[in-house]
């Protein structure tokens, strides 16, 4: 029987690891069309230990609580990344055609809306672009993500629609049948984004047990499983692991959600994305490139996507400028409106003095130069430690490059 067969390659200083393939894949990536809940904010930053903001924001959360009497709600908003869905395809193609010297093929996957895709495909140059999305399945007491790259143009829409109608109003009978569909089209690749990635916080158990429930449920229709360009390599050795256990291919999936590019691309000979998808639906093989912007710890790498949300863009229309327009709240009586709504001139509300701080010391902290003394600082617990993964037996690091290679054969 046919084996899945999943390869991961280290980028060295040069370029002879990817000298055999024709292009790169990258996928997963977001742009202003999703919308990132910031219910998670206060345990993130608490967990990261991150120097300055932890105190500055623990503090200034003290204070609040006591003269309003209740906790800063932050599940009550969200933010928009800073890029659109042309500034990521054009970014993203730049990074494999310019510095690796390869065709691109691009995928964009907006939390439950393909907004961004059909924006593009709108365009004669970008009409090829795939109709993908980042689907949000709510599944045995959590939520999962599931990549949904290259939908059929014809379809998609009507498709989208199915999807978001679960997502609003579960009913786990109706999952399989959604599963299948999806896996009807030919050329459309199904990937289990970050499965260890507790994203809402639920208890562990619940988590990982929601993730081998929908395994067990939907293995026959799910393709690959995720490693992960923003979570700790440690992470993602379990996911190897797990792919060896349930005999899945594995993916990159960058989940860029600013400007920086993605870390983590796939080398293909395929020239389409028909062909590539083939590769890991047919052939069950694939092979996965580090890049060596992964190799910074993950906190900083989340901490430069929080400078690039909070950073002022003088250059972008009005209304997209400043993260006050990007960040929406849910204020009662007043509904969904980004936070320029309330704290300009004649708004509604008044913006708090204890933020000014707190947003420079993330934009002072994320920016280039600084990251460098951050990387002293910090723990290198989640550095990507390739001494590490030799000894444990999940990669092998020789000087043409990191290469973890997974064989399991069916029965």
């Amino acid at each position: 029987m046919n084996q899945a067969l999943s390869q991961i390659q280290r980028q060295t200083q040069g370029t002879r690891e990817i000298w055999e393939f024709h292009t790169a894949v990258s996928l997963h990536s977001h742009t202003y069309h999703s919308k990132e809940n910031l219910g998670s904010l206060p345990r993130y930053i608490d967990f990261h230990r991150t120097p300055v903001l932890r105190r500055l924001l623990q503090s200034n959360l003290r204070r609040y609580e006591a003269r309003h009497g209740k906790a800063l709600d932050f599940g009550r908003a969200y933010w928009t990344p800073p890029v659109t869905p042309r500034m990521v395809l054009e970014s993203e193609m730049a990074q494999i055609e310019n510095e690796l010297g390869l065709a691109a093929l691009v995928s964009i996957t907006d939390h439950d809306t393909i907004a961004g895709p059909l924006s593009l495909r709108e365009q004669p140059a970008t009409a090829g672009m795939p109709v993908s999305v980042e689907w949000t399945i709510p599944f045995a007491d959590n939520s999962l993500h599931l990549g949904v790259h290259h939908l059929p143009p014809d379809r998609a829409v009507t498709v989208m629609k199915e999807l978001a109608r679960y997502t609003k109003e579960p009913v786990e009978e109706r999952l399989s049948d959604l599963f299948a569909l999806l896996d009807s089209f030919p050329d459309t690749l199904l990937v289990l984004n970050h499965p260890f990635h507790n994203i809402y916080r639920v208890p562990g158990t619940v988590h990982l047990t929601s993730v081998r429930q929908l395994l067990g449920l939907c293995r026959p229709w799910i393709h690959a499983l995720e490693v992960n360009g923003m979570r700790s390599w440690s992470e993602n050795q379990d996911v190897l692991t797990m792919a060896e256990e349930y005999d899945l291919p594995i993916v990159a999936g960058g989940d860029r959600h600013g400007c920086h590019t993605n870390t983590l691309l796939n080398l293909s000979q395929a020239k389409t994305w028909g062909d590539f998808v083939a590769g890991i639906r047919s052939e069950r093989r694939n092979t996965v490139l580090v890049l060596r912007s992964y190799e910074e710890p993950a906190p900083l790498r989340e901490l430069a996507t929080a400078c690039d949300a909070l950073r002022n863009y003088p250059r972008y229309p009005r209304g997209r400028r400043r993260y006050t327009d990007r960040v929406f709240a849910d204020v009662e009586g007043f509904g969904w409106h980004p936070l320029s709504f309330y704290w300009d001139a004649g708004g509604k509300g008044t913006r708090p003095l204890w933020l000014a701080p707190i947003v420079a010391a993330v934009i002072t902290l994320g920016s280039d130069p600084v990251r460098p003394l951050l990387r002293r600082l910090l723990s290198r617990a989640q550095q990507f430690d390739r001494a590490q993964s030799r000894a444990e037996g999940e990669a092998d690091c020789d000087r043409e490059g990191l290469r973890a290679r997974t064989e399991v054969g069916r029965e």
